[in-house]
This record gives C-alpha cells, sequence and structure tokens, in this order.
C-alpha cells in the first residue's frame, strides 16, 4: 500500500514539474498504454478489463482534443481535432464489434503522432541546448537568454 502512494506522490510530481511538451508525451503513451491493456482483455475475453482501459484511453484522446489551441496551431490544431474525432469513433466501434483489429489501428495512430511530437521536442531541446552553450561564451550584447521549448497544438 505504501508503495502505491509514493508511486503516486511521484507521478504527482513528476506531472507538476515536466514541460507541456514532455506532458503530451506522457498522454500520449499512457493512451497507447492503456489500449494496448484494453486489446489484451478483449483478447482473453476479459470485458471488465477491457471497458476499464478502453475507457481511460478514451478519457486521454478526448483530454487533448480539449486543449487544442486552435489559433496559435491553426491548421495542425484542426487535422489534430479531426483525427482525435476519429480515434475516438474507431473507438467507439471497436467497443461495439468487440474488434480488436480496431484497436490496433488508433494504437499505431497515436503512436505515429507520439514519434512526431518526440522528434519535434527532442530537436527543440537540442536547439535550446546550443543556444545556452552559445550564450555561454561572452558577447559584446551581453549574454542571450535561451529559447523556451514551445509546442502549438
Amino acid at each position: 500500500m505504501y508503495s502505491k502512494k509514493a508511486h503516486k506522490q511521484y507521478t504527482n510530481v513528476h506531472v507538476s514539474t515536466v514541460d507541456r511538451g514532455r506532458l503530451l508525451l506522457m498522454l500520449y503513451d499512457g493512451c497507447t498504454k492503456f489500449l494496448k491493456h484494453a486489446k489484451a482483455g478483449l483478447e482473453s475475453k476479459d470485458i471488465p478489463k477491457f471497458a476499464r482501459f478502453l475507457s481511460k484511453a478514451q478519457a486521454i484522446i478526448s483530454e487533448l482534443m480539449l486543449t487544442l489551441d486552435f489559433e496559435k496551431g491553426g491548421d495542425v490544431a484542426k487535422d489534430l481535432d479531426r483525427l482525435y474525432d476519429f480515434m475516438l469513433f474507431y473507438l467507439t466501434e471497436a467497443n461495439l464489434e468487440k474488434n480488436p483489429d480496431k484497436l490496433q489501428k488508433v494504437i499505431e495512430l497515436v503512436d505515429v503522432i507520439a514519434s512526431a511530437y518526440r522528434e519535434v521536442i527532442e530537436g527543440e531541446t537540442r536547439k535550446a541546448a546550443a543556444e545556452t552553450t552559445d550564450s555561454a561564451e561572452p558577447s559584446e550584447e551581453g549574454p542571450r537568454q535561451p529559447g523556451g521549448l514551445s509546442v502549438a497544438l
């Protein structure tokens, strides 16, 4: 019991101190994990397990939809909104039909989005590190401030 409580506290601290890009990756990774558990539940005919994990994945996708910033994200945000809507529709069909192939399709879509974000975030992190290194060198204008990580949805 203590270890579960400690793990939950650690996770809460970790989530509250992580930047927005890393938080998105955590959500995508959690969604993938829940979808895989739902698929395993479906394949083993454990319907309560399937329903529990499917519901968690749907909640994450719904939350991702709600956090889209259409002003900053433009066409990318609109495309993600449509993609998330498609995923929720497909998950509803997977639930009604008890179809593991539809779950697998959504897993693959989430993985593609997560991979794309991971590349963007790693690129931004490298860029910020390079700017920090450059700012350590003296210049006539004084030290430069490193750029922050920014991922517009």
